[in-house]
């Protein structure tokens, strides 16, 4: 078993990579709100949201992290949808 400095360390770098790529994910959800809004088209495409959630699900290799990805990319669609908001109602007060 390794120890829990060593386990701590992986963690640390799957923390790393995690910030990247959710970053890279909210600079094109920023790209897509601001399409969306170019184009009049609400922040929410609620069918969007369920589609995903179903793909993401399938991915996960058990049922029980099939529920906590779940969880994950329900806060992730929140924040998202968060941003775009925001992002477009800043756009229009300009």
């Amino acid at each position: 078993m390794k120890d829990l400095n060593e386990l701590r360390r992986e963690i640390d770098g799957i923390d790393r990579e995690l910030v990247k790529l959710f970053e890279k994910r909210m600079d094109i959800s920023a790209q897509i709100g601001a399409y969306k809004a170019s184009r009049g088209m609400p922040v929410l495409d609620a069918a969007r949201e369920e589609e995903k959630l179903a793909a993401v699900r399938a991915l996960a290799s058990s049922e029980k992290n099939a529920d906590y990805v779940e969880q994950l990319f329900r806060g992730i669609f929140t924040i998202s949808r968060s941003a775009q908001n925001r992002d477009t109602a800043e756009a229009t007060s300009r």
